[in-house]
């Protein structure tokens, strides 16, 4: 399962998440170009080597906005996710938004999970796997916390260079949300305070 997680965040990261190093300031986002605005989503659709599709609709659990920024949807990340067969086993359906300004920025990836993957300790070993992919970047894992907001249990990492992660699972959804955030504007913050039931 750790290698699952940790391969699926590679293909994220990778997509579109900035290096950043305990010593750097903020990242710029440049590399990260928004996806096109049109007014229709991309219909969902299955990769022809995996049996994950991509499901705009997943996006319906993340805020329209996170304090004032539009949060969209990324083909950058999801196209590559769905691409690695590890995440078979895990999912069916995944969806990736994205809010950027300035040098504030969250990626929040939206797992539709195949029933019984999250059994035992599964769930653990994504969060864990899950920040020292993103945290590999950032230097380090610094701290985990378990806190309860808007009603949820919010599991959040810190990495050394000021990433955070958070991460939710609606069981009776079967739906996991994982995001990265970094910024003063605290953008992961505010989306896990505002999702959608």
């Amino acid at each position: 399962m750790r290698r699952l997680a940790a391969l699926a965040l590679a293909s994220f990261v990778a997509a579109c998440g900035p290096t950043v190093q305990a010593t750097d300031s903020p990242p710029s986002l440049a590399t990260l170009a928004p996806p096109s605005t049109s007014t229709s989503p991309p219909a969902a659709s299955p990769t022809s080597t995996s049996a994950v599709d991509i499901d705009p609709s997943l996006l319906d659990y993340l805020p329209a906005s996170v304090d004032g920024v539009a949060i969209v949807e990324s083909p950058e990340v999801e196209e590559p996710a769905v691409a690695d067969p590890t995440l078979d086993d895990l999912a069916v359906g995944l969806a990736a938004g994205v809010a950027v300004i300035g040098e504030d920025w969250v990626i929040a990836v939206v797992v539709r999970l195949r029933p019984g993957a999250f059994a035992g300790e599964a769930f653990r070993d994504w969060r864990d796997s899950f920040d020292e992919g993103v945290c590999e970047l950032a230097g380090g894992v610094s701290g985990h916390a378990e806190t309860e907001i808007e009603g949820r249990t919010v599991y959040v990492g810190t990495c050394a260079g000021g990433v955070r992660t958070y991460h939710v699972l609606i069981e009776d959804d079967g739906v996991l949300i994982s995001a990265q955030s970094l910024g003063e504007r605290r953008l992961g913050e505010h989306l896990v305070e505002t999702l959608r039931p």
